[in-house]
């Protein structure tokens, strides 16, 4: 039998100083001892429990069939002596409910009972093993959370009728989805961090009470960092603003930015002071940008994870944060890439070749760092030596030679291009062209023997040749050096978990046609409408008919349609005629309307083609290229 249940405040507080008395044991061995479980079960437990060590042990042995709920609740009660709540007959205070929305104990599982001595007091399932669900109270609550047994038949409802009775409930005792992947709910969000507010000291001295290491704040940035990466995110912003106002945290997650969090001003400092921590960078510097990377796995050692940061002042003496989630260290294939057919044989031939340049080019986050990795792993092959010069490295591959380049020495891309020139290279992957110092240097390498891959902050392929005569390379040697331009942008996936389809309309090919063949303008293709739209009935159809495609949302996409991205490419392959342009000085016009002559698509008409596989739809190919 359990020991005496608690149905009353005061009989609570007495169980609560007992067991601050006990020694302390650990739930194995309370099982033990009261022989509900061997030594051989306990050794299996544990083994079991290293596939997922978010399951605790006593968990773990109840789905193993080892032991039933009821049994773990007496090791508790009578072993480690928690105290047994009833919370069918135990009065919740309103004061302790107030520490935590009901949203929030909803989500964590816990029921507030009463606060005691500055500390509050919560009922749990499984004190002793619920330390994340704990941790995230104290923080919520900002005061010390004392765990204790609670005993009940639906959790949901008596949350439900406890915060109802102070008028503070969210959504019905029913509507909990605890499968569901932690959600910020933006009015809940609110709500919580009202009561840290309240919590909190006044505004005249508004950064006292959180310090950097406070236990609270360190676990907070922890699971922000945790989730970020669960959901896909790409990148993490912390954002500063002056007086009173709120620190807002967003996560931008396939391109998008949404609002994960927003926190009292009191904790503007410490938090900013807390990541420079984590990535060795200056705590007192706050005038000017610093850069660094977080390794993860120091802070915890099951989560392979690097972050790239990189802090930038602004008004008011502020900071704003910016992490770059680096979960993926590894290039993916070259197929995989969402590469047409005829674009993906073209740029396989190009990097074949022994010398030569290819660019990538697109705006900062458009994946030309992955695409250039792609290629690379494509030719890297031990009888090539690789040399690649990157800020910062973020993908890595065995046989390849990578250079992390630090301006502040002076070592820069076009030096670690001079070197690597005199290092007897094959291939040479410059990060980006930022000056006109290593431009020239680039074409020099290419022109002496050397493939050289590198990315350029333009916005289409033709654009690419124009902004590098622009800044002042020599057209014959450029025109000689240079083998293939690839611009690329990324746009949302469609969720393959909730995509319908249904036959397209005649008046919706036609304006999917009318927009494919405006990129053509006045040449002789533009009388070519039947072609294309046999080539996309070859390609497409199902049944005969062209389909449009939509995504309702759902569980996996977090109700927005859209999951993961997709890139669009648009692959210019220099030619005689093409060459005979650069050399002369051509505008981007004409390099376009040649180049298109000889079978380059734009990156419009490349969305379009990907509109009518399924992938993607014509607003996120229209948001991201010009026609």
């Amino acid at each position: 039998m359990l020991s005496a249940e608690v149905v009353t405040p005061e009989q609570l507080v007495a169980q609560l100083e007992a067991q601050s008395r006990m020694p302390m044991v650990r739930i194995g061995q309370a099982l033990i001892s009261l022989g509900l479980i061997t030594e051989e079960q306990l050794r299996d437990g544990l083994a079991q429990q290293q596939f997922d060590r978010t399951v605790p042990l006593g968990e773990t042995l109840i789905r193993m069939g080892v032991i039933k709920r009821l049994d773990l609740q007496t090791a508790l009660a009578r072993k480690m002596g928690y105290p047994l709540v009833n919370l069918q007959l135990f009065p919740p205070a309103a004061e302790a409910l107030r520490k935590i929305s009901h949203g929030a104990a909803r989500r964590l599982q816990v029921m507030p009972l009463m606060v005691n001595e500055g500390r509050l007091i919560v009922a749990l399932d499984d004190p002793a093993n619920r330390h994340a669900a704990i941790d995230e109270a104290e923080f919520i609550a900002g005061i010390k959370v004392v765990p204790v047994l609670g005993q009940y038949a639906d959790l949901n409802a008596i949350l439900f009728k406890a915060y109802e009775k102070i008028g503070a409930t969210e959504v019905g005792p029913a509507s909990a989805d605890l499968d569901r992947p932690i959600e910020f709910d933006i009015t809940g969000t609110n709500e919580l961090l009202e009561t840290l507010e309240k919590e909190g000291q006044p505004a005249s001295d508004e950064d006292a009470p959180i310090e950097q290491s406070d236990n609270s704040l360190v676990r907070m940035i922890n699971r922000m960092i945790l989730e970020a990466h669960r959901e896909g995110v790409s990148d993490i912003h912390i954002e500063s603003y002056p007086g009173r106002e709120k620190i807002r945290i967003r996560f931008r997650r396939d391109g998008r930015l949404y609002t994960y969090l927003e926190l009292p001003p009191n904790y503007r400092n410490a938090l900013i002071a807390r990541i420079k921590i984590m990535c060795d960078l200056d705590i007192s510097e706050k005038r000017k940008p610093q850069d660094g990377k977080i390794n993860f796995s120091k802070f915890s050692p099951q989560h392979r994870l690097e972050l790239r940061v990189a802090t930038v002042p602004t008004n008011n003496g502020l900071e704003d944060v910016v992490m770059r989630l680096l979960a993926s260290a590894k290039p993916i294939a070259l197929d995989a890439l969402g590469l047409s057919e005829r674009n993906l044989a073209q740029l396989k031939a190009a990097i074949e070749r022994p010398y030569g340049m290819v660019l990538c080019v697109g705006p900062t986050g458009s994946g030309k760092t992955t695409t250039l990795h792609s290629a690379l792993m494509h030719i890297n092959t031990p009888e090539r030596k690789i040399w690649t010069a990157e800020d910062p490295i973020e993908i890595t591959q065995v046989g390849l030679r990578q250079v992390q380049i630090n301006p502040r020495i002076d070592w820069t891309f076009a030096k670690a291009l001079r070197a690597f020139v005199r290092a007897d290279p094959d291939v040479i992957m410059v990060g980006e062209i930022r000056d006109e110092e290593t431009a020239k240097t680039a074409i020099e390498a290419s022109l002496t023997g050397h493939l050289v891959l590198s990315t350029l902050h333009t916005n289409s392929a033709p654009e690419t040749v124009t902004r590098l005569l622009d800044m002042g390379m020599d057209p014959f040697n450029f025109a000689d050096s240079l083998l293939a331009v690839l611009a690329q942008r990324l746009v949302r996936r469609l969720c393959t978990h909730c995509v319908t389809s249904r036959p397209a309309t005649g008046a919706e090919v036609d304006e999917l046609l009318s927009d494919y063949m405006h990129s053509f303008g006045a040449t002789e293709m533009a009388a070519e409408h039947d072609t294309v739209r046999s080539g996309w009935l070859t390609r497409s159809a199902r049944d005969g008919a062209l389909q449009m495609y939509q995504s309702v949302g759902c569980k996996q996409c977090g109700d927005t349609g859209f999951k993961g991205r997709v890139g669009i490419h648009e692959l210019m392959v220099m030619s005689r005629p093409l060459r005979r342009l650069v050399q002369n000085g051509a505008r981007a016009e004409e390099l376009q309307e040649t180049a298109m002559r000889e079978g380059m698509r734009t990156l419009r008409q490349d969305g379009i083609d990907k509109v009518l596989a399924g992938q993607t739809t014509i607003d996120e190919v229209r948001a991201t290229s010009n026609v």
